[in-house]
């Protein structure tokens, strides 16, 4: 197993074709936990509390998945979208890139760091991310958590408020005030309201976040080849029934961006799944989500010692 180092140390390694950003945290010489972000996440935004309760367990593994954070970006930034894009349906616009490629990096990077089995938790599209990575590596992949994500057909369906967000991260504004309001408007919208877009503690992490994306040369576009990933992925849901690793799957009940019923069908597809639906709860991970998903995770390595291994 990989030995843990400084939480806030960024490490890089050209995998599968591409330089990703990575961090080790936790324990050294102990079970290990991949953290796969989300659609214009960067890994420093995974929620504090999991972070500190995975820490003690794991040797936990976050990263920057290709064109965000301090990943390498593979393309240029885009003045409009691209003609015939769409976010509910599919479409014709070609991706640079798909989510098994994503899948890859990932399991590129375990190569890496030379790590054989490992658990991974994914969100949003990390979850889907997280679903191939199981499908393409079942004998790899020790337990699954698949938090307010989709069952494997990837193209969303969404409210049309989060279409009006995610267009405006897609072309986001050239300006750094206009950033900076984007980003706390889409904190308090995805959290459903658990963060509000005018308090100094959302303006304050936005202002890291952007600070960081600037740091890896800025959005572009990255923003917008991660949408078309998951638009033009081919479905994948066939397959999820072939995944055999016990998965957590949870859900927002007021999740605007996939809505809840892609947690029920992927849940109905994943043989080991166990559900959880958060009422109150939009696209985010909620501190009761948090508990249950460490719980599920010590009673998951209790039923299961190979996690512990």
């Amino acid at each position: 197993m990989i030995q843990g180092g400084s939480q806030d140390q960024d490490r890089f390694a050209t995998v599968n074709g591409v330089c990703l950003c990575y961090r080790i945290s936790g324990r050294q010489n102990a079970p290990v936990m991949v953290l796969i972000a989300g659609l214009g996440m960067q890994l420093v935004e995974w929620p504090e509390s999991l972070l500190d309760n995975l820490r003690q367990s794991y040797c936990v593994v976050q990263l920057d998945n290709r064109d965000m954070g301090l990943s390498e970006r593979l393309g240029r930034s885009y003045s409009a979208l691209p003609e015939g894009f769409h976010w509910t349906r599919p479409h014709g616009a070609p991706a640079p890139y798909h989510l098994k490629d994503m899948a890859l990096d990932a399991l590129a990077l375990a190569d890496h760091l030379n790590v054989g089995r490992f658990s991974v938790i994914g969100f949003s599209m990390g979850g889907m991310i997280a679903q191939q990575m199981s499908i393409l590596a079942p004998e790899r992949v020790i337990a699954l958590a698949s938090l307010c994500s989709a069952d494997g057909c990837p193209v969303a369906s969404g409210t049309d408020e989060n279409a009006d967000m995610l267009t405006r991260f897609f072309v986001p504004p050239k300006d750094r005030a206009g950033q900076e309001q984007l980003f706390c408007e889409s904190a308090a919208f995805y959290s459903h309201g658990a963060e509000a877009a005018d308090a100094p503690a959302t303006r304050a992490a936005a202002r890291v976040l952007l600070d960081r994306l600037d740091e890896g040369g800025g959005d572009a576009g990255g923003y917008m080849r991660q949408a078309l990933a998951i638009t033009d992925s081919p479905c994948w849901d066939h397959e999820l029934s072939k995944v055999l690793a016990p998965a957590f799957v949870a859900h927002g009940a007021e999740d605007p961006c996939l809505p809840v019923a892609l947690g029920h069908r992927a849940a109905d597809r994943l043989p080991r799944a166990e559900l959880h639906i958060y009422e109150n709860t939009g696209h985010w991970i909620s501190d009761r989500c948090v508990a249950d998903l460490c719980a599920w995770l010590e009673k998951t390595e209790l039923m299961h010692p190979e996690v512990a291994v």
